[in-house]
């Protein structure tokens, strides 16, 4: 009986460990699912969730069934790692610098720093924690090629999906622009820097090339060294403010009065308009026909893995999808 209630004590100190330690772990961070031996976090579960609710499409939606569907994904991407792992797929750092190099070059984003303060700003996430969700779409993609084998569509197929959308795309503009920052976020510094370009504006419309003063007052380093030269871009791409404005110019050589957008103040001369050609959107259009077969495909390999697979949900309330 004493080797009994020993050997009943080692077992308890073994799986509970000191109760300094364990308490607050377990009052933190529990596990709310396994997935073949995988566990997922709360904390994780919680924080994503709470990103996802400051945005328009989860605000209204309750927390037990947001969190359930939450940690749906967190049990998706467990099986996608599992197999991941079993395909040897690794996604490295620098495959994701390239990736994020291209993703700038389309978007005219001149340097790291700017991409970085847009993806925080814009998404609500660490930078750190961006580059890993984007190594896990990788991941996700590389999977799906491998296992499932989606074949990815061909130019005909984008092109005829072009010419039954086209009039859905809008347009896009070829336009040279001069961009002036305040330095803060004051009055007056708003209006030193709109004056200063309402200056260059009648510098312009009196008969100064605007390639020259952009190329001298200029504060788009992407574009600076061009001109101002932004050369043709979707309307839909860039700033909505700054495309609403653009959007109404209409004679070639017309210069726009001061232009406020989220990067600044512009001025903005005006070159043409056209409705999106293909070729500007082609990558667009191939990379969503392959999202929505990798969708497709997606949902059945995930349906058979769950089927297959050993999953316990420890979560309270959790509403099944």
């Amino acid at each position: 009986m004493k080797n009994f209630a020993l050997l009943s004590i080692c077992c308890a100190l073994l799986v509970v460990g000191p109760v300094s330690s364990a308490l607050p772990w377990e009052m933190l961070d529990r596990v709310i699912a396994v997935v073949n031996e995988r566990p997922i976090v709360e904390s994780e579960v919680k924080d994503r969730f709470a990103r996802l609710q400051q945005r328009a499409n989860m605000a209204a939606v309750q927390p037990t069934q947001g969190m359930s569907r939450v940690l749906d994904k967190f049990i998706e991407e467990a099986l996608v790692a599992e197999e991941a792992e079993s395909q040897a797929i690794i996604v490295s750092d620098e495959k994701i610098e390239n990736h994020i190099k291209k993703i700038m070059e389309r978007n005219n984003i001149a340097s790291l720093d700017e991409f970085r303060q847009r993806i925080e700003k814009t998404e609500n996430i660490p930078f750190d924690d961006y580059r890993e969700e984007l190594r896990k779409s990788m991941i996700t993609e590389q999977v799906m090629s491998i296992a499932i084998g989606v074949t990815p569509p061909t130019r005909k197929e984008g092109l005829t999906w072009y010419e039954a959308n086209k009039e859905k795309l809008g347009f896009e503009v070829n336009v040279k622009h001069i961009l002036m920052r305040p330095r803060d976020n004051s009055p007056a510094e708003e209006r030193r820097v709109s004056e200063a370009l309402r200056e260059l504006q009648g510098r312009a419309y009196a008969g100064e090339a605007f390639e020259a003063l952009a190329a001298q007052h200029s504060e788009d380093v992407a574009t600076v060294n061009k001109g101002g030269d932004m050369g043709w871009v979707a309307l839909g791409d860039v700033d909505p403010y700054f495309a609403n404005q653009v959007f109404q110019l209409n004679q070639p050589g017309q210069i726009s009065n001061v232009i406020r957008s989220s990067y600044g103040y512009h001025i903005v001369k005006f070159l043409g308009k056209r409705q999106v050609t293909y070729e500007s959107v082609e990558d667009k259009i191939l990379n969503m026909l392959i999202q929505q077969k990798m969708h497709d495909q997606f949902g059945k390999w995930i349906g058979q893995r769950k089927r297959e697979s050993d999953i316990k949900i420890y979560m309270q309330d959790y509403v099944k999808g």
